[in-house]
């Protein structure tokens, strides 16, 4: 980093530097001076991840029972080197963003909380169309305990039964899998299968119970002792890069309405201002329902457009020639499905809207 700025500085010294590399490197001065008037060292760490920071919340003013459960979430940006050769499209980066969640509970609640982290992620497969799935219960091996696992039998037993239970009195389908738990406790993977068949675990549950020990983490009970808070780890999509990566694989990039980028392509026969003059204010409406809309009012042929358009898998397109303009209509395509007829502009948008509304596949 200082070689870096002592090359900025030299290019700026002999006016080989361009204007704008200039200016930024004085606001990096006038700020880092502030920074060193303030006492603050000049030192910057990337996070890994969350769960540390979320501890130190907990443990910055005096917790009661009553305060629990805790709940902290966080779409938090992580960063981790990983080697070369283990980076991987979008399954597999350095830089990352994951819905965290850490929840702080006793004993007592623990059962309650862990099953509806599972329910979350059974609503989250639903909402996607994931029909096919398996929890992956990950226990310990006794013979690795003070090397892989933490060495605390008694916890490791109490827990593993404690999540047991919860799966077996939820009726969950999963598979007990061992010496694959978390260095801290059992863990849920979630197992899910893509269109083409190729598995992927797309979320975790996790339950820490040495952790927030190793952290000081206490909490004052009901006897007015000190006790230490269960912790469960919650990941429901994982790293949004990979649930991503994942989504695209699944549904082969033709993505269902409510979910495509490109939701709406309005495409008209030419460039013709009259057809242009129809066709910006149903662009323009649609914007205003937060329809994500595009417009395509060039010269090239209307099949070229339809073309590029399904190339693109845009979802729906809505094409206008002068017999569309002269009727007040839309002629409706659909990826994939081709022309399914001329309908009403109103009806059309409120048809999209309830689509995009109702989640439909």
């Amino acid at each position: 980093m200082s070689q870096k700025m002592d090359t900025i500085r030299q290019a700026i010294e002999d006016g080989s530097a361009s204007p704008e590399i200039g200016e930024a490197f004085q606001e990096w001065k006038s700020l880092n001076g502030r920074l060193q008037e303030l006492g603050e060292t000049e030192k910057y760490y990337l996070k890994a991840m969350n769960c540390p920071h979320h501890h130190r919340i907990f443990a910055a003013e005096p917790r009661s029972y009553r305060d629990l459960p805790l709940r902290l979430a966080e779409y938090g940006c992580c960063y981790r080197y990983e080697q070369s050769g283990e980076l991987f499209g979008l399954m597999r980066v350095r830089s990352l963003n994951m819905n965290d969640a850490h929840i702080y509970c006793t004993e007592e609640q623990f059962a309650e909380e862990f099953r509806t982290v599972n329910e979350m992620y059974l609503q989250y497969f639903k909402v996607f169309g994931l029909e096919k799935y398996q929890m992956r219960f990950s226990t310990h091996d006794p013979e690795k305990l003070g090397q892989k696992f933490v060495n605390e039998p008694e916890l490791w037993k109490k827990t593993e039964d404690m999540v047991r239970n919860v799966l077996l009195e939820s009726g969950i389908n999963f598979v007990e899998v061992p010496n694959e738990a978390a260095f801290y406790g059992p863990k849920i993977d979630v197992q899910v299968w893509s269109a083409i068949g190729r598995e992927f675990t797309i979320a975790t549950n996790q339950v820490d119970f040495a952790v927030p020990a190793k952290f000081g983490l206490h909490y004052r009970d009901r006897d007015n002792t000190e006790k230490t808070p269960l912790c469960i780890h919650r990941a429901p999509l994982g790293t949004h890069e990979r649930f991503i990566g994942f989504l695209i694989e699944h549904y082969a990039g033709n993505f269902p309405l409510w979910l495509a980028p490109e939701q709406v392509r309005v495409i008209t026969l030419n460039n013709d201002p009259a057809l242009i003059a129809y066709a910006e204010p149903i662009v323009s409406e649609l914007r205003k329902q937060m329809i994500r809309a595009e417009a395509d009012f060039g010269s090239d042929p209307v099949k070229a457009k339809i073309a590029d358009a399904e190339k693109a898998r845009v979802h729906t397109m809505l094409v206008i020639g002068h017999r569309d303009m002269e009727s007040g209509n839309v002629s409706v395509r659909l990826h994939g499905k081709g022309n399914i007829g001329a309908k009403p502009v109103a009806e059309v948008t409120a048809d999209i809207l309830a689509s995009i509304r109702e989640r439909r596949a």
